[in-house]
């Protein structure tokens, strides 16, 4: 009792760093949601959202007129899965893709490194639903779908209609890349309003034929993965799709191998971020000495601390410290629209800093923090923004995006062609970066 009180108290637990994932567990299988829990599911989210999100201004929004807008529809939802969507619903008028609720189920799968989907990555090119990436394993792969093919219809509804009509009723987020990425998760998992184990899509094949399938949902590994590899003597390439924090340990023996490389591609196209200790980790192979590249903004002007401000979560201003042995060879950093979060915070400061070129396309512009999910009544999650971030050069990476200094887009003849121009111009461009070098170490020496 007295361990409850003393992280109850406020001067212990400010930003309830210790408190969040203390207990609220998901009622049994086939149990449904009462009332009660309802309630104070709601109330905790409307609560913690306006004491705690990183900007005291919500935005600009009345969140305590949102809060009013939603609560009946919250509370009074049909099924438990429309309860968790609306909560959802909620907290997404503040236009912020890392403030967000996680249903009971959703939870479970982000705790287990589970993603509950099909295995597709999709985009829209030139207003063409085309398949990007097909998981391991997934029912994608298994149905033969392959990089390229082009989906004509979803649901039996034209793919291009289907997607407008989801992004009729989508969540609001941060940017239309952002949103973008909300109805992937939808064509993947599923709808909350309508849950199904199949979606049933006509899929056009590289070589003109089409096939109709029926993709059934499952839980597929979410694992992140830190590759690297020379490309041929001259240059190196480092792959990494997330930025799950165990991967820190890889991050030496990675920058090892392309050590000698005279040029150094990092790819981050699809990383939808993760930790920003490991971004750090990583920028810190790449300069010598301490150099700043902005600071952390909080609701208080101060770093989130627990136990009466004696235990702090680190510094607003943020530097890297090079390690013994950089990699001082020029830097490209390839990004997309999927590229959120830490990626973006990787590529923004390296490019702010002018130690690395960011070739692709624009960033999800999904630049904002949180110190963990909290657990909610019921069994569910709550992301609430805690942290901002600002670069040394000015320019706002939430709601904007990381603007690449050479833009390169995907088409379908690429893709069906497995031609990766974005690495091809990655590759180009670091070839007349030591042009240049050499140029300007000859005038030095003159």
């Amino acid at each position: 009792m007295l361990l409850q009180f003393l992280l109850a108290c406020a001067a212990i637990d400010p930003n309830h760093i210790l408190t969040r994932n203390v207990g609220n567990t998901a009622p049994p299988a086939g149990v449904a949601l009462d009332s009660d829990t309802r309630q104070r599911a709601y109330d905790f989210v409307w609560t913690r959202v306006n004491d705690a999100y990183v900007d005291p201004n919500l935005n600009g929004v009345d969140w305590k007129r949102i809060g009013q807008e939603h609560q009946t529809a919250i509370v009074n939802a049909p099924t438990d899965d429309a309860f968790w969507k609306r909560l959802d619903l909620m907290v997404a008028e503040l236009g912020d893709a890392h403030t967000r609720v996680l249903s009971a189920k959703q939870y479970a799968n982000h705790k287990d490194k589970l993603s509950y989907s099909v295995g597709l990555g999709v985009t829209d090119v030139q207003g063409e639903l085309i398949v990007t990436s097909v998981a391991k394993d997934s029912a994608a792969e298994k149905a033969g779908i392959v990089k390229g093919n082009k989906l004509l219809r979803i649901e039996g509804i034209e793919a291009s209609d289907w997607w407008r009509l989801q992004l009729s009723k989508a969540r609001k987020n941060s940017t239309e890349r952002a949103q973008a990425k909300s109805i992937k998760r939808i064509l993947n998992s599923g709808d909350l309003d309508a849950p199904s184990d199949r979606i049933a899509l006509q899929i056009e094949r590289n070589d003109g034929s089409s096939m109709e399938v029926s993709l059934l949902r499952a839980d597929l590994s979410r694992k992140d993965s830190l590759t690297s590899k020379m490309l041929d003597e001259n240059y190196g390439y480092l792959r990494l799709t997330g930025f799950e924090a165990s991967l820190s340990k890889e991050v030496q023996a990675s920058y090892d191998k392309v050590r000698a490389a005279q040029g150094l591609v990092i790819d981050l196209r699809g990383n939808g971020g993760g930790s920003l200790g490991l971004s750090l980790a990583m920028m810190n192979q790449l300069v010598q000495g301490n150099i700043a590249i902005g600071k952390r903004i909080t609701r208080t002007g101060k770093s989130p601390t627990m136990l009466f401000g004696l235990i702090s979560t680190g510094k607003l201003e943020l530097e890297l410290r090079g390690v013994q042995n950089p990699y001082l060879g020029p830097v490209v950093v390839l990004v997309d629209g999927d590229s959120a979060s830490a990626s973006e915070f990787f590529a923004g400061s390296l490019q702010s800093i002018g130690r690395a070129k960011v070739i692709g396309e624009t960033s999800c512009g999904c630049l904002l923090g949180y110190l963990g999910y909290a657990n909610v009544p019921g069994g569910g999650a709550l992301a609430y923004s805690e942290i901002d971030f600002a670069p040394v050069n000015g320019k706002r990476i939430e709601g904007v995006g990381v603007i690449p200094d050479q833009t390169v887009t995907l088409t379908k003849a690429d893709l069906r062609n497995n031609k990766d121009t974005g690495l091809e111009a990655a590759l180009l461009a670091l070839k007349r970066m030591q042009e240049e070098s050499v140029v300007k170490l000859a005038s030095a020496i003159e």
